[in-house]
């Protein structure tokens, strides 16, 4: 994690760097594109080298939150009045993935839970806004559906059961 974390941290620098060589050899608009693509290849190698963690701790659930936060910090200055980027949703949607990826190590559910929080949390993180709060209402909700569905998935059995089991023995 902290591999894909150092990857995101450099995807900054080089971002800025592109911007900067773009805009002082043509104009405002190839330093903007130049951004894009050179952090686009970055956020690629991060996301790639994602898929080769083996195991996670507890403090890598923690990491979502806090590029969530310095990316809506990185973010701000670009979206005033725009509405072309939701902080509080991505915020939302990076807590509720990093909720997501506790609830899964703690009860060794496996990495197949978190698709759909990740995609959530990659469809919030983009400067795309369909105008409304629709969007962002759906798919908080639909991740936090998946956290709830874990923690039923393997508490409700033993609930049941245990219920079941009391019920015999006092009746």
């Amino acid at each position: 994690m902290f591999r894909s974390l150092a990857i995101g941290a450099l995807s900054f620098l080089f971002t800025l760097l592109a911007f900067i060589i773009g805009w002082a050899a043509k104009d405002l608009r190839a330093g903007l594109l130049a951004g894009a693509v050179i952090f686009s290849g970055f956020f690629l190698a991060a996301v790639v080298s994602l898929f080769y963690i083996k195991a996670y701790s507890y403090l890598d659930a923690a990491l979502p939150a806090v590029f969530a936060v310095l990316w809506s910090l990185a973010l701000a200055p670009f979206s005033f009045g725009a509405s072309l980027f939701s902080a509080p949703a991505f915020i939302g949607a990076a807590l509720l993935l990093g909720i997501c990826m506790a609830v899964s190590k703690r009860w060794q559910l496996g990495k197949g839970w978190l698709v759909y929080p990740a995609m959530v949390f990659l469809y919030e993180m983009l400067p795309i806004n369909i105008p409304g709060p629709v969007d962002d209402a759906f798919a908080l909700s639909g991740s936090a559906g998946v956290i709830v569905t874990q923690f039923l998935r393997r508490n409700l059995k033993k609930a049941v059961v245990d219920g079941l089991r009391n019920s015999f023995k006092n009746p």
